[in-house]
């Protein structure tokens, strides 16, 4: 409405310019007239008679006095003291034909069209301004901002407040996202980037002002357990209710760095799975790192409830500090990880501070894990084998095969000290398939050669259960190999066949069921129930050399070997007694009624050329009629 009464307004104010020119125009057409005697004028004296006249046109010339001569319109002049009359239509016709005439009506239609523009523009910009405030509206709705408060005012007004609210809903969305983008989403700490960007800050800041720091790497003992028992719903309700007890350590110990904008705390975080991090951005007591993994050890190590069952857990951390240990985030947190598997590695639920031992243990590993890959790829590996023999005529009953590394600079290095990388890098998954298939490959020439009895027995780590599918991988690498099933035994220890799925026992009963047997290695050793055995699928039980070695020294040691042969043989179970090395050992497992054993004192590991010189070569006959052979201990053989 304000719009319309000010394009009128200036309507008005165009129109009285106008007649203002054309006044002034018509004055000097006039006078031109008069002057320049241009047309008949008609001078008065002054005894005529003059009445006025009243022409409409008098209203838009209102300066101008018209007069009536003669039954015509005149408008009087003055030329000096002369009165002059001229006729309306001379004058008329003399006002419009003049320049200035033609000059004014051209600027008034450049006016009238400019305001007509005007006009047509201001149109064009209300509609699009409605437009954009309706598209502007229709964001607030999908964003479900009110806008109520914004049916006033102009339409710009109206912009102008719906921007407003868009640039707010903006910044909590940035915030939001912010929140999320950094946030582990299962236990709301920060994630391990932001942690390592926080770290990177609070570094330089101790660096400046030469403060010490310390950093604590966390990883939970038996967390695996209860994921495998439980199911995964389980095992995150752990990890929320870990996170919990741990904000509230790091608040008792009020350490916490909490974030301006998100207010999550920035000193404590998930770095994934089941590794969690605490820094201390200011060590002042030296033993304030020790004591707050001590705190964190006992919290963690309380019941957790999960639904109607109570599960525990452990921890084990390592500590790093700053600038002892390293100066940098990710180089800190690698001495801290390194502390911490030695926790592990001395017995969990403990902690360990990072010291350069650990640091060259570390290095060693990541020296063996790089040669490894290499000598991978070049098939640098060989197999050895070791053969375990009944007790009475000292017939081989199986070999088994043993990997060996032969590096070229620092010659043998030991299975005990690769194979743990392997499992933990899973290389050991394209070395154990190596290791299956080669092991087939020399049994069978040796099964072709006339040992039709005896068997190779080849070592499955947790990882192959887990990531092969069992059956299928054995099936066929007994079929590129041509070897029967009945010639293959698969050797799995104690605690990774006592911890494996429903799904592996199933594929390894249907490996049974195909001929090939199944040990269980290092038995005593694990956690396991000797009821369970019962319902394991395995054909022999290997003792560990622990109870062989202890047997003679300690009466109990005896009992349990005792009652572990006497149970296999109720099961009907071969036993197998390892580490056998003295013959003191090996008439002791011998009067238990153990019929197998394997050690040192009956022989080594062997290349396949020494077995097949001392097997085939000597025993020819022996092999053809029994189908195996003898292989007599070291101290028979003088």
């Amino acid at each position: 409405m304000l719009k319309k009464l000010k394009l009128q307004g200036l309507l008005i104010l165009s129109v009285i310019l106008l007649g203002f020119i054309f006044n002034l125009l018509f004055t000097k057409s006039l006078i031109d007239i008069v002057n320049e005697d241009k047309i008949n004028i008609t001078k008065l004296s002054s005894s005529s008679i003059i009445t006025p006249s009243s022409a409409w046109y008098r209203l838009i010339l209102p300066s101008q006095e018209f007069i009536e001569l003669e039954d015509k319109t005149y408008v009087l002049m003055r030329n000096n003291d002369n009165l002059v009359a001229i006729k309306v239509e001379h004058a008329f016709l003399e006002s419009v034909l003049s320049p200035y005439a033609l000059i004014s009506i051209l600027i008034a239609i450049i006016v009238i069209s400019s305001i007509t523009r005007n006009q047509k523009q201001q149109q064009r910009q209300k509609t699009a301004l409605e437009e954009i405030n309706k598209d502007i509206k229709n964001i607030l709705t999908r964003f479900e901002i009110d806008d109520k408060s914004l049916n006033y005012g102009s339409t710009v007004t109206q912009i102008r407040h719906s921007i407003n609210l868009i640039g707010e809903q903006v910044g909590a969305i940035k915030k939001q996202t912010d929140h999320h983008v950094y946030q582990d989403k299962l236990t709301q700490l920060i994630d391990r980037h932001a942690y390592i960007e926080h770290l990177e800050k609070q570094l330089k800041l101790a660096e400046q002002n030469k403060l010490r720091c310390g950093l604590l790497f966390i990883d939970l003992d038996g967390f695996k357990q209860v994921n495998d028992s439980f199911g995964h719903s389980f095992g995150d309700e752990i990890l929320i209710q870990v996170a919990n007890r741990l904000k509230d350590i790091v608040r008792q110990f009020k350490i916490q760095d909490l974030h301006p904008q998100n207010g999550i705390d920035q000193n404590l975080s998930r770095l994934g799975g089941d590794e969690f991090s605490v820094f201390v951005p200011d060590i002042r007591d030296p033993a304030f790192c020790t004591e707050l993994a001590q705190a964190i050890l006992t919290e963690i190590e309380r019941d957790f409830v999960l639904g109607n069952k109570l599960v525990k857990i452990g921890a084990s951390i390592g500590i790093a500090s700053y600038p002892e240990s390293a100066s940098q985030p990710q180089a800190l947190l690698q001495m801290s990880d390194v502390a911490m598997y030695r926790a592990k590695t001395d017995g969990r639920g403990i902690f360990r501070v990072y010291s350069p031992e650990m640091g060259n243990k570390m290095r060693r590993y990541h020296y063996l894990l790089e040669e490894l890959r290499l000598a991978i790829s070049s098939n640098s590996f060989h197999m050895s084998f070791q053969p375990i023999v009944h007790v009475e005529d000292c017939a081989i009953d199986y070999f088994e095969a043993l990997i060996r590394w032969q590096h070229p600079i620092e010659g043998l290095i030991p299975p005990s000290e690769f194979i743990p990388i392997a499992e933990e890098s899973n290389l050991i998954l394209e070395l154990g398939d190596w290791i299956l298939l080669e092991s087939c490959r020399q049994m069978s020439a040796w099964h072709n050669a006339g040992m039709k009895k005896v068997k190779i027995s080849v070592n499955v780590s947790g990882i192959q259960l887990k990531h092969r599918d069992i059956y299928n991988w054995v099936m066929d690498s007994l079929n590129k190999t041509g070897l029967p099933a009945s010639s293959l035994m698969l050797e799995i220890t104690e605690s990774t066949l006592i911890t494996a799925s429903e799904d592996i026992i199933q594929q390894l009963d249907s490996c049974r069921k195909a001929g090939v047997s199944v040990a269980i290695d290092d038995f005593g050793t694990g956690f396991s129930s000797l009821s369970t055995l019962a319902d394991l699928p395995i054909d022999v039980i290997k003792i560990d050399k622990l109870f062989i070695t202890q047997a003679n020294e300690n009466p109990k040691y005896l009992k349990i070997l005792n009652s572990i042969s006497e149970l296999g043989h109720q099961l009907g179970l071969k036993i197998v007694a390892e580490g056998v090395e003295q013959i003191d050992q090996f008439e002791l497992v011998k009067n238990l009624g153990i019929r197998c054993v394997q050690g040192y004192l009956v022989s080594r590991p062997e290349t396949s050329y020494n077995v097949g010189s001392k097997v085939l070569t000597g025993n020819v006959n022996h092999i053809a009629t029994t189908g195996t052979s003898v292989w007599l201990p070291e101290v028979q053989k003088n």
